[in-house]
């Protein structure tokens, strides 16, 4: 939900489900194969998180592979801060989140069992 707010805000044409899928040829975001690589071996611990961590910094410098790093903590942390509270989203958030998880395939990721339910609709 925040990517899709912050390129609205930008008015960024951004494709959420080519850059949910891993498919970030044609989703506008420059960088963007290598930006999912590094980002999903972080999320996963994969053993290729070094390569993708050198193939980040050597299209984006290490400021920009710092930057990409900040902002997965940020996502990650605001995801687990809200998981173990147990704060309730209201029921718009619910149905905004329902849709895009199943617009960008997110409710396939192993991470999905930790959400609510996604109704069929």
């Amino acid at each position: 939900m925040f990517l899709s707010s912050s390129s609205k805000a930008l008015n960024s044409d951004l494709d959420l489900a080519d850059a949910i899928k891993g498919s970030g040829s044609a989703s506008g975001i420059p960088n963007a194969e290598a930006l999912i690589a590094f980002t999903e071996a972080v999320h996963r611990r994969d053993s290729n998180l070094v390569q993708a961590r050198a193939k980040l910094i050597d299209e984006v410098g290490v400021g920009g592979m710092v930057d990409a790093a900040t902002t997965i903590s940020i996502f990650r942390s605001l995801n687990i801060a809200a998981d173990s509270s147990g704060i309730r989203l209201d029921d718009e958030w619910t149905d905004i989140a329902a849709r895009l998880a199943k617009q960008t395939q997110a409710d396939h990721f192993r991470t999905a069992i930790n959400s609510m339910p996604i109704d069929g609709n």
